[in-house]
């Protein structure tokens, strides 16, 4: 059942870029139906519409829908990116070594402790 599942979501996630494809094969399918039963302009005798007008509502409802779903993603990342509350704030330096007794101090140059740095000795 969750191999099920997670076949079906990994499937919508796939063909949700195809949604106006599929909407222009619905389209072609159906096109008599479509012409005869749905189109706006099936009563004007000398029309040559033959469905293109619910074609294009079909594809401006998809187009709209996929604006207010990416402004949904967008609002959702901005509002998890942004908030600053959940975020844990902490200092880059210590307040402790700041006081004066700190490792790094500025404008002194001391020269590298070769008792600890030091090239590798050959064993003979």
């Amino acid at each position: 059942m969750k191999r099920l599942a997670v076949i079906l979501c990994v499937l919508c996630v796939l063909l949700q870029p195809l949604s106006k494809q599929g909407i222009l094969m619905v389209y072609q399918l159906n096109k008599a139906y479509v012409a005869s039963e749905l189109c706006e302009n099936r009563f004007i005798p000398d029309s040559d519409c033959q469905g293109k007008c619910h074609l294009r509502k079909e594809l401006k409802k998809d187009s709209e829908r996929e604006k207010q779903s990416q402004r949904q993603q967008q609002s959702t990342i901005d509002m998890i990116a942004f908030n600053a509350e959940l975020l844990p704030v902490a200092t880059a330096v210590p307040q402790s070594e700041t006081i004066g007794h700190s490792l790094y101090r500025a404008g002194l140059y001391t020269t590298p402790d070769f008792s600890i740095f030091h090239p590798p000795r050959l064993i003979a």
